[in-house]
């Protein structure tokens, strides 16, 4: 299987979680809505007959989808299995739409601040809230070190208070590229040789985009080339390059809390990493991540990669080259790209088992990194 460096400019899908929170508000908000940019997927048209269930409009013309509301009268009793229930946040978000739905206040507190686009469009359209970070100064050292002494708990957090939302307000919107997306790019282009790509408009949301910052901490060449902000959004274009050494790191929970969904492609860089990787999960996350991080213990065999499971995350000692033969993603696509990459690099000679499952959520990816 040969494989030849990535070069050239990438534009990717929409970021999903973020969209569907975006034109869900729209759908509820009092008035005529515009979503710009938009690169969707089949799921977006599943959404869009959703949102016509309820009783929107929603007319997507190409790149372009126009929401008229129906401030907050729906048509039918809500289903929000698109909200997910695995995470915090999505128990997060569900609670918080469930409290809008009923004129109820909302209110949380969260350590870090993880996935936060439905609050954000939540402000965007209009609602009157509160989201900030309270507590010591993390450079205070002398507060921290008193606060120890006299045994009180003295951590910064994010607090979260939603009044009642008697209507939400119509709005003009734009949603940057998947994170996920943008970062198999990045990782395919850090360890193919001879590449150089840049991946244009992707979501730098800092409770969202945590990958690229880890991938740096592990030597990446990556490099934020043009960086934009309107009102609550950020997003940029992000060059990436082949990179010539990488050098293994501990990872904590602060920077794969805003990374998890790119776990796996994490773990693949880490195996061409010099020394030993520690990736230290959040308690918080241990239900869903842990699965994730068998699934790959196993397929870190197949590849030669010394790894180790333990109660917190994965342990693994990278090497310059990797063989094997079998990879098998179990039908999770963030795996299934990981996989495709380290396939790669391993020369195989067989598709990754299960590949097929992420054609269903990133179509037309793989054919990115042949």
């Amino acid at each position: 299987m040969s494989i030849t460096g990535i070069k050239g400019e990438f534009e990717l899908h929409t970021e999903k979680e973020a969209f569907f929170n975006c034109a869900f508000l729209a759908a509820l908000s009092n008035g005529n809505s515009i979503i710009h940019g938009v690169k969707a997927t089949p799921k977006f048209a599943v959404f869009a007959d959703y949102l016509r269930g309820l009783g929107a409009t929603v007319n997507a013309n190409e790149e372009q989808w126009e929401i008229v509301g129906v401030n907050f009268k729906c048509e039918k009793d809500l289903s929000l299995e698109w909200v997910g229930n695995d995470f915090p946040h999505q128990k997060r978000n569900k609670k918080i739409i469930e409290n809008l739905l009923g004129g109820t206040p909302f209110h949380c507190e969260e350590k870090v601040a993880v996935k936060n686009s439905l609050i954000r469009e939540l402000a965007t359209f209009g609602a009157e809230l509160e989201w900030k970070q309270d507590g010591p100064d993390e450079n205070d050292q002398l507060a921290k070190r008193m606060a120890r002494m006299q045994g009180i708990k003295n951590e910064r957090k994010w607090i979260c208070d939603i009044p009642p939302v008697p209507s939400l307000l119509a709005r003009d919107r734009f949603i940057a590229g998947d994170v996920t997306e943008a970062a198999f790019l990045a990782l395919a282009a850090s360890l193919i040789p001879d590449s150089e790509i840049t991946v244009k408009v992707v979501s730098l949301d800092a409770s969202r985009a945590g990958i690229f910052g880890a991938f740096k901490r592990l030597g990446a060449d990556v490099e934020v080339i043009s960086r934009h902000e309107r009102g609550n959004d950020i997003w940029g274009d992000v060059k990436v390059k082949s990179t010539k050494e990488l050098a293994g790191k501990r990872l904590g929970t602060e920077i794969l809390s805003t990374c998890l969904d790119e776990i796996p492609l994490l773990v693949a860089l880490a195996c061409f990493a010099e020394g030993e990787t520690i990736l230290k999960l959040p308690l918080w996350a241990a239900d869903f991540c842990k699965p994730v991080l068998s699934i790959l213990y196993e397929n870190l065999k197949v590849a030669g990669i010394e790894s180790g499971l333990y109660e917190d995350g994965l342990i693994l000692r990278g090497k310059a080259e990797i063989e094997g033969e079998g990879f098998d993603c179990k039908s999770n696509p963030a795996i299934g790209l990981a996989l495709h990459v380290l396939n790669k690099k391993a020369k195989g000679k067989n598709e990754v088992i299960g590949i097929e499952c992420v054609e269903n959520i990133y179509p037309g990816i793989l054919g990115l990194v042949k």
